[in-house]
């Protein structure tokens, strides 16, 4: 990590992020904005690894308390494994204005 005179507060957000890791609420910990987090992470890529292994590390250790392997693998592969979607309403347009109408109901 860059020696700067923010090393304190990277590691007060690290400190927070390792135990809730979302950067907005942990920029807010640290009296900082999310657009500051994001600036530090591009100007120091030791602190955004160090950001990426604690996530990755927080999921991990989280994803073995959970009880149903299909509702953990639908959130995380929700590509593969979540159920398709379904259209519950038209879409109609109309001179650049977008309608929506419920789907007619079938007997």
């Amino acid at each position: 990590m860059i020696q700067d005179d923010r090393l304190k507060e990277k590691e007060q957000f690290l400190e927070y992020f390792r135990d809730l890791p979302i950067q907005k609420l942990a920029a807010g910990w640290i009296h900082r904005g999310e657009d500051t987090i994001t600036d530090w992470k591009k100007q120091d890529p030791d602190f955004a690894g160090q950001i990426a292994s604690v996530k990755s590390a927080w999921a991990r250790d989280n994803s073995k308390k959970v009880r149903s392997r299909e509702w953990l693998l639908e959130r995380i592969m929700r590509k593969e494994f979540a159920p398709p979607t379904q259209k519950t309403k038209e879409e109609v347009k109309i001179e650049g204005v977008i309608l929506y109408r419920p789907e007619k109901k079938t007997k």
